[in-house]
């Protein structure tokens, strides 16, 4: 077990379902361009608006001490209940970010799933000193500030509803207005939003000093990550096209001149996906995370850092030399959001800084904007997940292990030192210590694998044993789920096959496209035949699990063999037809996965969808889905649960009504507790918990 400073690790309990209350999530995170200090955002669960509260933090990060943890001065900013976020440093040292106030509401009032209700947001900026010197109200959601160099705007993006004329509309009738929503494009959902067919984010600059909000984009289409040139006579962002077919559709840097210029894309022969723009010295350069592959695409192809000649438009990659992708690719139940492809280029700095994901880790690098090798600065069996660098070369960033939900970190001179210490009551919980190791897949080729035992493991005893599945990719993030799993009696274990979406190199990750279920299953099954060959694993009680793609995964898995004794289907994908036209990525991402599109080889789209093998599911199945999941419709459920019925046999569906595809990332802290409580439910009914002799 992992080592417990100062208690006996053998009368400790593991971690449960209901322990969801007591985490603290590191978020955000900026840094002061002298340096000096960090602003960071702490999220944690609200029993009373059953959902999330998080408050703004501020430390000292230039101390010379490079120990202790009580050497770092650190305060609370925000005193009110509410949520901070987009965090931003002006170079005077003025701290501002978005606030939204917790509104209390009665039982059966209205929610919002996954966090509190809230109250309009605004802008609060604080002076360096800590004192609230101004709120900056608006009336609708506000995201990504940005101050500009003199300090006197702030660069932002908002929600702007978009006025369609409905010429076939005969208005109301009789003083009743007809309820329907006309929609004439292609992406008019997105999981975690809901419908915004009618409204688009565009980016405007508030006047500070008035309050006052200016647009700079408008149109038809989506624009994000604002940044301010050196000079601030110019901003560039990022725009997105809601048809993701065409190359806007996969982002594509714009620039514009402020004020009163026109945006102008940046690149416009560029073939691929442009994002994460920041400015170089003199307004001369632009370094940017992109890839050169033709839309449509999806998550598995790789970023690389760039940089462009404002001028002349000339590119190249100053990442050439990693065959990996830019950003945290790891998959855990602790990151609200699922990745973090981002470039960092701090004013003044020769530097430009990202993360990277490599064998399950993710790391920080940097490069100069120059050219030449890359350089890994921190980063191990571990997962950076946020960061900010200063000028300076000082850096702060968030990273998480097996042992820590997520702590704030500084690095400088070769060096880090931890900053927080946000969750202290894990070291009165007793964790499994994840082992790492490697088995034989297909053609010999190493597969990088985990496995968990049970935190109250004896030698010489088999345990029931649970195998998390996926087609995205496992990590060394911290897993409550797992360690719950642990907990009960169960031995975990989890694989990096090929297809896995980061760390193993592109072909490794594009290899299972146009194969899904083919040779992703067949080397799931030589690590379930390695797996089975441990003394304390026991092969009559196996089950299997996954998310997302892993809920395809165990549905693939499950009509393909019956050596599992149950198993768990969560947010899953069982049926590839239908998918292209209900999720919010469901054109590309049936396009690329499937390397077909239903008219085209109806065949082929059927053959790679579980639900094509339904008739050969005999293991018990829970299926977990939510009703406002727009990635993995709840359609997808409703199909398998009825054919599985329909065949008479042993299935139970459980709808969570208001979540979406991040329930078990973000969604309501009850829900989450109770789908942990339900999985485990089932896994102890079929599995059992108890060991036996080996």
């Amino acid at each position: 077990m992992l080592s417990v400073r100062g208690e006996r690790a053998d009368t400790l309990r593991g971690l449960v379902a209901v322990d969801i209350p007591h985490f603290r999530w590191l978020e955000e995170m900026a840094i002061r361009a002298d340096g000096a200090y960090a602003a960071y955002t702490v999220r944690r669960a609200n029993e009373t608006y059953d959902g999330y509260l998080s408050d703004v933090f501020v430390a000292r990060v230039d101390a010379n001490v490079m120990s202790a943890l009580d050497s770092v001065m650190t305060s609370r900013f925000t005193q009110e209940r509410g949520s901070a976020s987009s965090l931003a440093w002006s170079r005077d040292g003025r701290l501002a970010f978005v606030w939204r106030p917790a509104v209390s509401v009665s039982p059966g009032g209205a929610t919002i799933s996954g966090g509190a209700v809230s109250a309009p947001p605004e802008i609060q900026i604080w002076s360096a000193d800590g004192e609230l010197r101004q709120r900056i109200a608006c009336d609708d959601a506000l995201s990504q500030l940005a101050w500009s160099p003199d300090g006197r705007r702030l660069a932002c993006v908002r929600w702007v509803r978009q006025v369609d004329d409905d010429p076939y509309s005969a208005g109301p009738v009789r003083g009743l207005h007809p309820t329907v929503r006309v929609i004439r494009r292609l992406r008019y959902k997105q999981d975690g939003v809901g419908f915004v067919h009618d409204r688009f984010k565009h980016v405007f600059v508030v006047d500070v000093a008035t309050g006052q909000f200016q647009a700079v984009t408008d149109g038809e289409c989506d624009y994000d990550e604002p940044v301010w040139s050196r000079s601030g006579h110019a901003l560039a962002f990022v725009a997105h096209a809601r048809e993701q077919e065409v190359e806007l559709g996969q982002g594509q840097i714009f620039v514009c001149a402020w004020p009163g210029g026109t945006p102008r894309r940046l690149l416009p022969a560029w073939i691929g996906s442009c994002r994460s723009p920041q400015w170089g010295p003199d307004d001369r350069t632009i370094a940017f995370a992109a890839h050169t592959a033709a839309a449509p695409t999806n998550r598995r192809i790789f970023h690389h850092v760039w940089i462009v000649d404002v001028a002349s438009g000339e590119a190249h990659d100053l990442s050439a030399e990693l065959d990996q992708t830019v950003g945290n690719y790891a998959v855990a139940d602790q990151r609200a959001g699922l990745t973090n492809i981002t470039v960092r280029w701090p004013d003044g700095s020769p530097f430009v800084y990202f993360l990277a994901t490599v064998a399950g880790g993710v790391h920080l690098f940097r490069v100069s904007a120059a050219g030449g090798p890359v350089e890994k600065l921190a980063g191990g069996d571990s997962v950076i997940f946020e960061y900010a660098p200063a000028a300076t070369h000082r850096v702060v960033y968030g990273l998480a292990d097996p042992r820590t939900i997520g702590e704030l970190y500084v690095w400088e001179g070769g060096a880090s030192r931890q900053l927080t210490d946000l969750n202290p009551w894990l070291r009165s919980r007793r964790l499994s210590a994840p082992e790492s190791y490697h088995y034989k897949g297909l053609d010999g080729t190493p597969v990088h694998a985990w496995i968990h035992k049970p935190v109250n493991f004896e030698e010489g005893k088999r345990y029931p044993t649970i195998l998390y599945v996926h087609c995205s990719m496992f990590s060394w993030d911290f897993n409550h789920e797992i360690q719950t799993y642990a907990n009960a009696g169960f031995v975990v274990a989890y694989f990096n096959q090929r297809g896995t979406t980061a760390g193993y190199g592109q072909e490794w990750t594009i290899c299972s496209q146009g194969d899904q279920g083919g040779r992703d299953y067949e080397e799931i099954m030589l690590g379930v035949d390695d797996l089975v060959r441990r003394p304390y694993v026991d092969a009559s009680r196996l089950g299997v699990t996954g998310g997302s793609c892993g809920g395809f995964m165990t549905n693939w898995i499950v009509g393909h063999t019956n050596r599992f004794k149950a198993a768990v289907t969560q947010r899953s994908i069982s049926n590839y037809v239908s998918k292209f036209g209900t999720s919010d990525i469901g054109p590309e991402g049936t396009l690329r996965e499937t390397s077909t599109t239903p008219w085209d080889d109806l065949d082929k789209a059927w053959m790679q969808s579980p639900i094509a093998y339904a008739k050969n599911i005999h293991t018990p199945l829970l299926i977990l889905h939510s009703d406002e999941d727009h990635r993995c419709p709840i359609e997808q459920a409703e199909q398998l649960f009825a054919i599985l019925r329909w065949l008479g046999r042993e299935v139970e569906f459980v709808w969570f009504v208001g979540e979406n595809h991040g329930l078990s990332r973000g969604g309501r802290p009850v829900n989450r507790i109770e789908r942990l409580r339900r999985i485990l439910g089932w896994f102890e009914k079929h599995l059992g918990t108890h060991s036996v002799p080996a």
